[in-house]
């Protein structure tokens, strides 16, 4: 008879390249560390092949190791698929999701959606994630994640989607700044301001960029002499426009929730439309979650 690699052993090689530490692994997969260890050897033993370099200070995968994983993650995809395939026969939008979503649109739009969700579906376990739109995709291509929602354009050719809605664009300035004398502010009159944004890796900073027809603003910043302050959150960027730093464009979506509110901060519309960007959830071609994840689109949608 054959003996074949379980789930769990695949399971641990995974999270242990993710990891990229034994410790670390065996916390996440809630074993202890000698478990882990033994659960990797034995998955060894039954490949006849090493997967990890032990002979290395860090840790990595050797080369087999690395083409092993790939289909490990394969296989633990296919299973959640199945699982799935049973969920949605016995009661729609149940079981386990786990759903991605960048810091730009997470913290504003969840908090109002997820109350009426957990209401109207109270069999869903639904896992959140918070990250780049970068590392949401890896997750969601690797099967760390069945779904994420993210802003476009962004490069998703490789993945299904579907739009949630727009979400418009608001020049941010001090209270006292000139401009906020204005109906409306024009990308023209914020060449020469200094412009905060978040930092790079940040798909909104791009959007905004856009917004501005900034798309070379390392050029035009140097020609003009504007300046360009980064910031970690919109939340830091609301408090360095309120103290004068710079100005700024923020998502409407951001604005619903009182992010400005009490701060010494005008709003002004941007003369050029659009100013806004696409919200939208993306998720594996073909994967089983399909239906729960378009069930859940439509929810999230009417919070946009």
């Amino acid at each position: 008879m054959t003996i074949r690699p379980t789930l769990r052993q695949l399971q641990y090689l995974c999270t242990l390249a993710e990891k990229k530490s034994f410790r670390e692994a065996a916390k996440a997969c809630l074993v202890s560390q000698s478990t882990l260890s033994a659960g990797i050897r034995q998955l060894e033993e039954i490949l006849q092949v090493t997967v990890v370099d032990r002979e290395s200070d860090r840790f990595r995968l050797t080369v087999l190791g690395s083409e092993i994983l790939e289909r490990a993650q394969g296989l633990l995809r296919d299973t959640d698929d199945l699982m799935a395939v049973a969920q949605r026969h016995n009661s729609p939008l149940a079981g386990r999701l786990r759903l991605g979503v960048i810091p730009s649109i997470g913290p504003f739009l969840l908090p109002r959606a997820l109350p009426g969700l957990r209401k109207d579906f109270p069999e869903l376990k639904l896992y959140l994630r918070e990250a780049l739109s970068r590392q949401l995709l890896e997750d969601v291509r690797a099967g760390r994640l069945d779904a994420a929602v993210l802003a476009l354009p962004y490069p998703i050719e490789d993945f299904s989607s579907l739009s949630l809605g727009y979400d418009g664009f608001r020049v941010a300035l001090p209270q006292d700044h000139p401009l906020a004398a204005h109906e409306t502010v024009s990308s023209a009159a914020l060449q020469d301001e200094a412009l905060i944004l978040l930092e790079d890796g940040h798909c909104i900073r791009d959007h905004i960029l856009s917004c501005l027809d900034l798309s070379n603003a390392a050029r035009r910043s140097r020609e003009s002499g504007a300046e360009h302050i980064e910031a970690t959150s919109l939340i830091t960027i609301v408090q360095m426009v309120a103290n004068g730093l710079g100005v700024t464009l923020l998502p409407e979506i951001a604005l619903q929730t009182g992010l400005v509110d009490g701060l010494d901060i005008a709003l002004r519309p941007l003369a050029e439309q659009p100013a806004e960007r696409e919200l939208a959830i993306i998720w594996r071609k073909k994967s089983a979650f399909e239906p729960n994840i378009r069930l859940l689109a439509a929810h999230l949608a009417g919070f946009v």
